[in-house]
């Protein structure tokens, strides 16, 4: 199937999940704007993963932050005239100056302040934005990248619950939206390699031999399913929440690690 000629933006990091998705989108002719904090950073993914019959366009900015929002918006609308599909994949489970696994009673307010901002509010911000455009065109998909964080009981009062207020956003806007018709969905990712193998932490490493297909996801593994998700094979999901999880959650979630 051939998704030529549409335009997606793509938010969060230039590496993991995000540079996988970008790398599948773009195999399949779709154009690309990638968002993110650190433009040189989306500039040397771009090379790694740019094909020339396709866009890869690099936009600076914190989507945490309307104004920044609309400006992304607003570049992308210059250069290509219209935005198809919104895959909201920035997050963060270490801010800076603290981790979302901290005890409450050890929370920094201004740790959980960036939390909320990049793994809730900018969902909302970049959603809206991609809502207003799509429906002056009565077609688009919105993608969200939560994690199964959001859906079983994981150490952290900010990360997990941030993470299931995404997954219900999911359905809510999807309700909403049916008519246009906006698709809404939503992938709950379990564990996902940054870069390459040996990017896993001691502790991620340790998990493996519990996850019950004892391995870690690749970031095209999550850009498989976005794209199927984002294709016109798939136009009458919408409000799903679908977990690529190596089995996590099947066996009873991170409660059989013990956390």
């Amino acid at each position: 199937m051939s998704e030529s000629n549409k335009v997606a933006i793509i938010t969060g990091d230039a590496r993991g999940i995000g540079k996988g998705i970008a790398r599948v989108f773009v195999k399949n002719g779709i154009n690309v704007v990638m968002a993110g904090k650190d433009l040189k950073k989306l500039e040397n993914t771009i090379k790694d993963i740019k094909l020339s019959d396709v866009e890869v366009y690099p936009v600076k900015a914190d989507v945490a932050v309307p104004a920044n929002v609309e400006s992304l918006f607003d570049k992308t609308i210059e250069k290509f005239g219209k935005v198809d599909i919104l895959v909201n994949n920035a997050g963060t489970a270490e801010p800076s100056g603290g981790k979302m696994a901290d005890p409450i009673t050890d929370f920094d307010h201004k740790v959980m302040d960036e939390g909320v901002n990049v793994n809730y509010k900018s969902v909302f911000y970049c959603s809206q934005r991609a809502a207003k455009e799509m429906k002056a065109k009565k077609k688009g998909v919105i993608l969200n990248i939560a994690s199964v964080d959001g859906l079983v009981s994981t150490p952290g009062t900010v990360y997990g619950p941030m993470k299931a207020a995404v997954i219900h956003f999911t359905k809510v806007l999807s309700r909403e939206l049916a008519t246009v018709p906006i698709r809404v969905n939503c992938i709950c990712p379990g564990l996902v390699l940054k870069d390459t193998p040996d990017r896993l932490t001691d502790h991620e490493k340790d998990l493996l031999k519990f996850i019950p297909m004892h391995r870690a996801l690749e970031p095209e593994d999550i850009g498989n399913l976005a794209y199927f998700l984002a294709s016109d094979e798939t136009k009458w999901i919408t409000g799903s929440v679908v977990t690529v999880d190596e089995g996590i959650t099947a066996d009873g979630g991170w409660f059989a690690f013990g956390l």
